[in-house]
């Protein structure tokens, strides 16, 4: 029974933990690595970071600096948490797929 409990308790943790908003995202970051990777992947993250083609390729140091960022501007961090990845994204890897091709 106590291990159901548990598991049940664990669940609504994670579920708790997805980000609305730039700060959520912060938080979540600083709480757990595992969930914060998993943030990282959810839509609204990933629609953020659509469309910047200069990302770094690997996902851990670009997931650091995002929340860094988001952690030292924080009105942009009280954004939805779409609009506020996109920012900092655009602003930490600022570049358009014209420059990227070249």
């Amino acid at each position: 029974m106590r291990l159901i409990l548990a598991a049940a308790l664990l669940c609504l943790a994670a579920g708790a933990a997805a980000a609305d908003t730039g700060r959520d995202l912060i938080q979540v970051c600083g709480q757990s690595a595992s969930l914060c990777n998993s943030d990282f992947q959810s839509k609204e993250v990933v629609a953020g970071l659509r469309g910047n083609h200069c990302l770094p390729t690997d996902p851990g140091p670009a997931e650091i600096a995002v929340v860094d960022w988001l952690g030292k501007h924080p009105k942009a961090a009280r954004q939805d948490v779409t609009k506020a990845v996109k920012r900092a994204a655009t602003a930490l890897w600022p570049c358009d797929i014209l420059r990227k091709g070249q």
